[in-house]
């Protein structure tokens, strides 16, 4: 059965919510927001949410993933809760990996061009 938008946002707002109150009950140091994408991971791989149910919004939601994974991953640098478990030397390897990957695909596209530059001439 396929659903409209309307009833697929709310089953995803639902878990949204699901998963504030989650955090609130058991006062889990993570956002609610990351908890709640748990919890319909969960119920998806259990089988008490149907992926039909959730599948129209979800596809929309992959095409615009960084503009969506942006909120969750601010709210979790906020959060004294998890800065307080998170070390140095985590922090750095975070920033130093994500500065290798930047370099690495710049260089991968840079050799990716001018091969295909070269197979045109």
């Amino acid at each position: 059965m396929k659903w409209s938008w309307v009833a697929q946002l709310f089953i995803i707002i639902g878990f949204l919510i699901f998963g504030y109150i989650t955090v609130k009950f058991f006062h889990i140091p993570l956002p609610g927001s990351v908890v709640g994408m748990i919890l319909l991971f969960m119920f998806l791989m259990i089988g008490l949410i149907k992926i039909e149910w959730i599948e129209k919004l979800s596809t929309f939601q992959l095409k615009h993933l960084t503009f969506l994974f942006i909120p969750p991953i601010v709210s979790l640098f906020i959060s004294t809760a998890f800065l307080r478990m998170m070390h140095w030397n985590v922090l750095i390897i975070i920033v130093v990996s994500s500065i290798c990957c930047l370099l690495a695909s710049a260089y991968a596209v840079e050799r990716y061009e001018k091969i295909k530059r070269r197979n045109i001439e």
